[in-house]
């Protein structure tokens, strides 16, 4: 539930600064292509020290001349005759020049003011901020018109939505058998088209804050403009305090565009102290990806589909070149649940300017960047407070990471979904990170790393990766918004497993905005499918000794294989849902028995130990050697059907190097 707007801008800020380092953990139904514009039929405002409408009405009828009734009748003419001569309401609302707004009463002692014409959702927030700011309201809150809940009648119309080298991690589960294509085998993905055709398709009221590298413009996003907003992008924030780490000049601002995240050979050699240890790569574009997975228009007849078809991301910008520092990602996630963040420190530990309240609060949040060391205070006692946050609480999802190791941090974090990265067949991709920590997987994507991919040629257990948007420009954004641009890529990544996480609570969310962030962890875990099984020897379980791809179990990959339509069945009626009684599918390929007549897809890793020296205490900056890549590998587009075709970009593959940051799973 949102906090009333007048209360949203009435919030005094007060706390302490911070001053402390992290980098990213790395498509013909009923409903319209994108969101429809919200109706505001009226506005319910609330003054202060208002009596009950309970207290009027016994005033009335029993005739008495009490003071309340009359007091709280010129209060009201006070102000409507106000908004009659307020111009910058005018421009909103002309026909209350010529007749007041009707009043009704609503709840314990609110009125609601109508319009005679709806207005848009901007057009209200105007109105009301003005009636907010006012010192006898004491809050505002728009009266939208609620439609019923939007289901699918068909699968999405969008051209990459089908087929084997499509959206497969769009499409239903199946088919089950050994004996299938390995293009054909989706026994790994989310189900999300019987959760669209049964539960929701969702809803732009739920809100998913991408807290990444910012957002670039993409018509699959519908934001255009000098701002790159509208469609399925909010106002967000730019939470990068470094202005050279931040690439746009400045440091925290309302812009959260994406310059880009490059770092070249001069920038290596102008400012050693800073660049050294970062690669020389091409800018990822990291939060846009992030955002179509999301959000993307989808049912448009255009690229790629998405989860949440009328879905709003809010961008929170917190990473620039070589990752995002730790206090920036805390003071965003902060913001993004509607908390105070600071924007301007003093420098002796004092904020002297608190980033504007957040308008539009977020109850997800996704991560996909992280650290190797353990979660430390400060990402504990933030992610705990989101918990508390008003209006119903935010859950924090972040990706498990890709060093095919410990899991990084926020994802080994308490009260955390953690998400790790599954092959389309069900098993543990190449590169994800997995524990105890984990709470679900779903699929990532898995490239051709490992001894079980490229080397064995037919035989590879590869897939094609999580196809949606991109941008594939090395520094400056690609026009994405010019016709024929080639801006749809295939990704491989945890960071990529996350988002679908995070889309899969938001139409839990659209189905029942009531739910409680236990309900909706408890959602995921109760309704999740069984890991896959195995009885060849030699593909044995994940863990220290067997990292690459390997058996999950509950131990090391979360309570099970992600199941949306499930989720939704369980958002609906939580008190009610029973799970179906299933069994994980047992895995006996082809592909599968030379797999294991080669060796293991990935030698035992050795516990990495902390390089920085910090112990993970969370009170220091992490160190840039151990920034995780969590970004992931990007595959370029070029023909709606045409598996890996395309380049990919140098620089892009997963560096195997613990000792420096592993380049971005893009």
């Amino acid at each position: 539930m949102e906090l009333p707007l007048a209360l949203r801008h009435l919030v005094v800020y007060a706390g302490l600064g911070f001053a402390l380092a992290t980098t990213p953990s790395q498509a013909s139904a009923a409903p319209a292509a994108a969101a429809r514009p919200t109706a505001v039929v009226g506005l319910v405002v609330q003054l202060r020290d208002a009596p009950s409408h309970v207290t009027l009405a016994r005033v009335r009828a029993l005739g008495r001349d009490g003071a309340a009734a009359p007091h709280e009748a010129q209060r009201w003419q006070r102000l409507l005759a106000d908004l009659r001569t307020d111009g910058a309401v005018l421009r909103e609302v002309p026909q209350w020049a010529q007749a007041a707004p009707r009043r009704d009463p609503v709840g314990a002692s609110a009125q609601v003011l109508r319009f005679a014409q709806a207005l848009t959702a901007a057009q209200a927030e105007r109105v009301a901020a003005r009636l907010a700011a006012r010192p006898e309201v004491a809050w505002v809150a728009l009266n939208t018109r609620e439609r019923r809940q939007a289901i699918a009648a068909n699968a999405p119309n969008d051209p990459y939505f089908a087929g084997a080298n499509g959206q497969w991690w769009l499409q239903p589960v199946g088919p089950g058998s050994n004996a299938s294509a390995i293009a054909d085998r989706r026994r790994g993905v989310p189900d999300f088209l019987p959760a669209w055709l049964n539960g929701s398709t969702g809803n732009a009221s739920t809100v998913v804050a991408v807290l990444d590298s910012g957002i670039t413009c993409h018509p699959e996003l519908g934001n255009s403009g000098p701002a790159c907003l509208g469609g399925a992008i909010l106002p967000g924030y730019d939470f990068v305090e470094d202005s050279a780490y931040a690439n746009d000049g400045d440091g925290r601002d309302s812009d959260p565009r994406d310059p880009g995240d490059w770092v070249s050979q001069a920038d290596r050699n102008a400012d050693p102290a800073r660049y050294a240890n970062c690669d020389v790569e091409d800018s990822t574009w990291h939060g846009t990806v992030i955002a179509g997975i999301v959000a993307a228009q989808t049912d448009n007849g255009v690229g790629t589909a998405a989860i949440n078809w009328n879905g709003r991301v809010l961008p929170v910008r917190v990473a620039g070149k070589c990752g995002a520092d730790v206090v920036d990602i805390v003071e965003g996630m902060r913001w993004a649940a509607g908390l105070p963040a600071c924007k301007r420190s003093d420098g002796n530990g004092g904020c002297t300017e608190f980033a504007p309240p957040n308008p539009h609060p977020a109850r997800i949040l996704n991560i996909s960047f992280g650290g190797s060391a353990a979660c430390g205070a400060l990402y504990q006692q933030a992610i705990d407070e989101l918990r508390a946050a008003p209006g119903g609480g935010a859950v924090v999802v972040a990706a498990a990471g890709n060093e095919w190791g410990a899991l990084s941090r926020p994802a080994n974090c308490e009260r955390v979904i953690g998400v790790g990265a599954l092959n389309r067949d069900g098993f543990k991709s190449n590169y994800s990170n997995h524990g105890a920590a984990l709470a679900i997987s779903t699929v990532g994507g898995d490239d051709d790393d490992g001894a079980w991919g490229a080397s064995l040629g037919g035989k590879s257990l590869a897939d094609s990766g999580i196809l949606t948007i991109g941008s594939g420009a090395p520094t400056v954004p690609a026009d994405c918004m010019q016709p024929g641009a080639n801006c749809y890529y295939y990704h491989f990544g945890t960071s990529f497993s996350a988002p679908i996480v995070a889309g899969t609570m938001s139409l839990m969310l659209s189905v029942n905005p009531a739910l409680t962030v236990a309900e909706i962890e408890q959602g995921l875990a109760r309704s999740a499918r069984p890991h896959v099984t195995s009885s060849l020897v030699g593909f044995g379980q994940c863990g220290p000794s067997n990292p690459g791809r390997c058996l999950c179990t509950t131990s090391t990959c979360g309570a099970g294989i992600l199941d949306a339509n499930q989720a939704l069945l369980y958002a609906a009626s939580p008190s009610t849902y029973v799970a179906p009684a299933a069994q994980g599918a047992v895995l006996d390929t082809s592909e599968l028995r030379a797999a294991v007549a080669s060796g293991p897809d990935r030698p035992p890793q050795s516990p990495p130990a902390d390089a920085d020296g910090s112990g993970g205490g969370g009170g220091g900056a992490m160190g840039v050697l151990w920034l995780l890549g969590l970004a992931g590998a990007g595959v370029a587009l070029t023909h709606p059907l045409s598996g890996r075709a395309g380049w990919r970009r140098r620089g892009q593959r997963p560096n195997t190097a613990r000792s420096r940051r592993p380049a971005p799973r893009r």
